[in-house]
């Protein structure tokens, strides 16, 4: 009479641990299934080039949704005078950087001693 009691003992822990092993193997399961950074990393790791065309996009329909207007800018008028003066001194510029220079040149350098001597 007793082998037949152990034997359904046996027969039922062998039953606890395979249902222990299945219910381990469906936790683990939904565990990966709910971790939510771990499922976005294997899907832009399987599809890189979806999700870049994705967030080009995203980015590119956020700039058109989010855009500010821009303030107008008014630029002053010039008058024909101003711009006459402008012009002259625009052209004359060059001119008058070879005069300052000479000038300057004149004033603060030493004769004689404008050559390199070498010893």
């Amino acid at each position: 009479m007793d082998s037949q009691p152990q034997g359904q003992a046996a027969a039922l822990i062998a039953r606890i641990a395979a249902s222990r092993t299945a219910l381990g193997n469906d936790y683990a399961h939904l565990r990966r299934r709910w971790h939510l950074p771990a499922r976005i990393k294997d899907s832009i790791l399987s599809k890189p080039v979806a999700w870049f065309g994705g967030s080009l996009g995203m980015g590119f329909l956020a700039s058109l949704i989010l855009r500010r207007p821009r303030p107008r800018e008014s630029k002053p008028k010039r008058s024909l005078i101003a711009l006459a003066l402008g012009g002259a001194f625009t052209l004359a510029r060059p001119a008058l950087q070879s005069w300052a220079v000479r000038e300057l040149g004149k004033r603060f350098v030493i004769p004689g001693n404008d050559t390199v001597r070498h010893s």
